[in-house]
């Protein structure tokens, strides 16, 4: 039986952890600037912590977007808070995105008597959470309607290893808009802007500089690169192992290959200018910044893990090697540096793929279908 009168759109409340650059805040980002407006209204985004660069474009869209003000865990004040928001804005469902979130959430529906239907989408950092953690992921996961995974592997990682019912875990695969390839003049600029040779080859990958990214191993790969063979090699991003990325690049005297620009706004550029992407992840769910280089075609070296093998098979979409093996990945590496046919083929294979399978307008259509599902609505085609 549907909760949502006949006359009127569902409205949707959006609440996250975070609002910073990452994979799940891109997601946020996407669903609630994009949903189809015709069958849904997007009743504001609710930030656990300080507004982020997400918070600010959403504001520009214009998305009310508000925050708790967290710098740690929630407290009853928080719960108290949010359950005000919610009760405010009156939305028939909300949607919780990352751990913490997701147990506010849990709580605020379970203990403040203000009725919505709650999804949940945990992503993949729910693999690394301590034992504490998944007690208290134990003690209120009975409030959430639906899980939404962004992959199988984390689908398959709720329900085997979690416990979770496997009915009320769906999967909608990440999805990103595919854009024009670069022309020849754009590249030729992007490269300029860079300071790169015409002959450099460059490496980039793209991630917040954390254990679970396997920085480390590209830049162990780099140098193990022949002599002759050295390219540029760029890590977008920012977090926790930045000192730790820098030493390892200044021991490894590789000061004048790998670079680490930080957080960029310009990523359109490095890739338009970019050769080879490479994801040295040490696990994965489905990485937004693996599909968008795919759509931009280019070739990808990548670690052999969870949601990355949905999207790529080795030798097709691109090349595959086993987590934490930096010698495998040079290898790899220098296959791709060495046939620019290879890099070509399994570019466009990469495209393909992703125009295929991994469309912004399927990852919309998906959740839209989820939304309506737990609402009780008929679900569209």
């Amino acid at each position: 039986m549907s909760l949502v009168s006949p006359n009127s759109k569902p409205k949707i409340l959006f609440v996250s952890t975070s609002t910073t650059i990452g994979g799940a805040e891109k997601t946020l980002f996407t669903l609630a600037t994009r949903l189809d407006p015709g069958r849904f209204a997007v009743a504001g985004v609710v930030s656990l912590k300080a507004p982020g660069r997400y918070a600010q474009r959403l504001a520009a869209q214009g998305v009310r977007t508000r925050s708790l003000g967290l710098a740690g865990w929630p407290s009853l004040r928080d719960a108290g808070a949010l359950a005000a928001i919610i009760r405010e804005a009156r939305p028939d469902l909300v949607h919780a995105l990352m751990y913490q979130a997701i147990q506010l959430c849990r709580f605020v529906k379970r203990r403040s008597g203000v009725p919505f239907r709650l999804v949940s989408s945990p992503r993949v950092n729910y693999r690394t959470r301590s034992i504490w953690s998944l007690l208290v992921d134990r003690w209120l996961r009975g409030a959430d309607d639906l899980l939404i995974a962004e992959s199988e592997a984390s689908r398959d990682f709720l329900t085997r290893r979690l416990g979770y019912a496997a009915e009320r875990v769906r999967t909608v695969h990440n999805g990103v808009e595919l854009p024009e390839v670069p022309s020849a003049a754009e590249r030729k600029r992007a490269r300029l802007q860079l300071g790169l040779r015409e002959d450099e080859t460059l490496l980039l990958a793209m991630g917040r500089l954390d254990e679970q990214k396997g920085h480390r191993v590209l830049v162990e790969a780099a140098a193990r690169l022949k002599r002759g063979r050295k390219p540029r090699c760029a890590i977008i991003g920012d977090g926790p192992w930045r000192d730790r990325l820098r030493a390892q690049v200044a021991r490894l005297g590789l000061q004048r290959v790998v670079q680490l620009p930080g957080e960029r706004g310009d990523v359109r550029s490095w890739l338009s200018a970019g050769d080879i992407f490479v994801l040295p992840s040490l696990w994965e769910g489905l990485p937004n910044a693996l599909l968008e280089a795919m759509a931009l075609g280019l070739p990808v070296a990548a670690s052999r893990v969870d949601g990355v093998c949905e999207a790529v098979a080795d030798g097709r979409d691109g090349l595959l090697v086993p987590p934490g093996d930096p010698a495998a990945l040079a290898q790899a590496l220098a296959s791709l540096m060495d046939d620019a046919g290879l890099r070509l083929r399994l570019g466009r294979a990469a495209r393909a793929r992703v125009a295929g399978d991994f469309t912004l307008t399927a990852m919309l259509s998906g959740h839209e279908n989820a939304y309506q599902q737990v609402l009780g609505l008929p679900q569209s085609r």
